[in-house]
């Protein structure tokens, strides 16, 4: 399972947005529907073996899951609207956990919550500046990372995280969505290398 922790510091908690507005009237939540295209969308197909784990405001936590994702296409508007729908219904079920629309579950939740979900199971790193080159460690099967949208990490968040090892992707600060992307690229290589030598 390859698992992405994105926090959306500036996400709209309620759906009281445009789709034809997701920077202004949504907080940067095109932001995040980038990092979810990046995460699932191949080619042709979506990946089954991801999870994704967005903590909007460090308040509500959207979980999508890639074995149940259903609807999910490789654009901005129609990702908002997705998220869009996981808002409205936790405005009616505002106390418990609920499945919006296939594979996408929405509830109260900070970063604590998303750490916890998944540091038992997975080995977790933080996507950083200042991290050792990813290239330079052998990464586990079962990994997950922690990565900020436009915003840096907060101090509460910083030391959240303090404990868990940072890579970074390069000398200069990437695009979240982008981050996704070269993470899975450097998963695939590691993934397909092995196969090879295998065979």
């Amino acid at each position: 399972m390859r698992t992405f922790i994105v926090l959306g510091h500036r996400a709209a908690l309620t759906p009281d947005f445009t789709l034809n507005d997701l920077p202004g009237s949504a907080g940067r939540l095109d932001i995040l529907c980038r990092c979810v295209t990046s995460a699932f969308c191949l080619s042709h197909g979506i990946r089954r073996d991801v999870m994704v784990y967005l903590i909007l405001q460090n308040q509500l936590m959207i979980r999508l899951e890639g074995a149940r994702l259903k609807h999910l296409n490789p654009d901005e508007r129609s990702t908002g609207a997705l998220l869009q729908k996981a808002l409205l219904a936790h405005q009616e079920h505002p106390e418990s956990e609920i499945e919006s629309t296939p594979g996408i579950f929405i509830s109260k939740g900070a970063l604590p919550d998303g750490l916890a979900r998944v540091k038992e199971k997975e080995t977790v790193y933080v996507l950083h500046e200042e991290g050792r080159p990813i290239g330079e460690i052998a990464l586990p099967q079962e990994v997950a990372f922690v990565l900020s949208d436009h915003c840096n990490f907060q101090p509460d968040e910083e030391a959240l995280l303090k404990d868990y090892s940072r890579l970074s992707l390069g000398p200069r600060s990437l695009h979240a969505d982008h981050c996704i992307t070269i993470v899975h690229n450097q998963l695939d290589r590691a993934q397909f290398a092995n196969r090879t030598l295998l065979v």
